[in-house]
């Protein structure tokens, strides 16, 4: 096990770098983790900044803006997406709301006439769509002979009813914990690719330096004996890694394990890291620059991260670049960890994709690996 034990003392020399993202890693998960435990449910309602596209300008979408006007601040929108979605993301505005030419027409037939978008990040501006739909089911009481009644429909929003909030301390605490689990995942991502192609790459380059591959043709050590310790010490260094984030999450939240899907969440940490394991391989047999390998670890876990939903949310990215993102196993990684699972088909599909992944990187490092014998 010579092999094995000179890689391991390689690897183990960049405990620096390893040491560094790690470090990186958890102050920011547990900044984000303090800032979870503060936040609270607000059953109010709270003035929003909305914006509303009115294509109808009829009787009745007048009187809703009206009403929503006199509960919000209003902003100044445009009807496109793209720019709609800026917005949201950019928290310029809470809510946008579209509605259509057709919209009494739809009223009147109980269709789903109102285009709203929201900010998923803030709990409070879900309450839009039960001020929309409550305006509607009055407006639609009121419906008589073509019309609607909307003096009658003001009326009976002015009625107000009083609330007790019930002891919902531990669904609260549910979904927090969710959130936290879901984008303490999500960031490891970026983590293991930057680790795995930095660490695992940069000691696989010593191996396949000239004066050892030469020592290793007048070597008594079988080929395949060579690079099964290769690749023995390479599963190591992904191993402890891996178990790394995995421990981490056990130490910040263990005790709320019970209420999240862990075992999806260490399924798909697993499954990521063997294709990133795979990719490395990749990167080995395509290039034995070190400085290439460095610059395509920091470029690639950063790139991938922000066109697959590490950094930013996949529903507040383009669909243009969700389909460049469909091209890297992240974009998989972050799908599994925001499902909700109620069985194995659930995340299957995901799953399947990122071995995918890996069976084509293997394959793409053997076609470059016997290229370069034949060279």
């Amino acid at each position: 096990m010579t092999v094995y034990k000179y890689f391991i003392k390689i690897a183990l020399k960049n405990k620096w770098t390893i040491l560094g993202y790690t470090i990186i890693f958890f102050s920011m998960s547990l900044i984000s983790g303090s800032g979870a435990t503060e936040r609270e449910p607000k059953f109010m309602e709270t003035r929003l900044n909305i914006g509303i596209i009115d294509n109808s300008n009829s009787e009745l979408s007048t009187g809703l803006k009206d009403y929503l006007e006199g509960k919000h601040n209003m902003v100044d929108t445009i009807d496109d997406e793209d720019y709609i979605k800026e917005q949201i993301f950019l928290e310029r505005a809470d809510a946008i709301i579209i509605i259509p030419e057709d919209f009494q027409e739809k009223v009147i037939n109980k269709e789903k006439s109102i285009k709203i978008y929201n900010d998923d990040r803030k709990i409070e501006s879900m309450q839009i769509q039960n001020q929309i739909n409550k305006f509607l089911m009055f407006a639609n009481a009121t419906y008589e002979d073509g019309k609607f009644n909307l003096a009658n429909v003001n009326l009976a929003l002015r009625e107000k009813a009083k609330v007790k909030l019930a002891n919902n301390n531990r669904e609260k605490n549910n979904s927090i914990n969710n959130e936290w689990f879901r984008n303490y995942y999500n960031f490891t991502s970026y983590v293991i690719i930057a680790m795995y192609i930095a660490i695992i790459g940069m000691v696989m380059t010593d191996f396949t330096d000239e004066n050892i591959d030469s020592r290793m043709k007048i070597s008594s050590k079988k080929f395949l004996n060579f690079n099964m310790e290769l690749y023995l010490g390479q599963l190591t260094i992904a191993a402890i890694i891996t178990s790394i984030f995995i421990l981490g999450s056990i130490v910040l939240k263990g005790k709320y394990i019970g209420e999240v899907d862990f075992i999806k969440y260490v399924i798909n940490i697993i499954v990521f890291s063997f294709t990133i394991l795979c990719f490395t391989f990749f990167i080995n047999n395509f290039t034995k620059n070190k400085f290439v390998i460095s610059g395509l670890a920091t470029v690639l876990s950063l790139a991938t991260s922000f066109i697959s939903g590490v950094m930013v949310p996949q529903e507040f990215l383009g669909e243009k670049t969700l389909l460049l993102a469909k091209f890297f196993p992240t974009y998989y990684f972050v799908k599994v960890n925001g499902t909700t699972v109620n069985s194995f088909s659930d995340i299957s599909f995901n799953i399947f994709m990122q071995l995918s992944f890996a069976v084509a990187f293997i394959l793409m490092g053997l076609y470059f690996s016997k290229a370069k014998q034949k060279a």
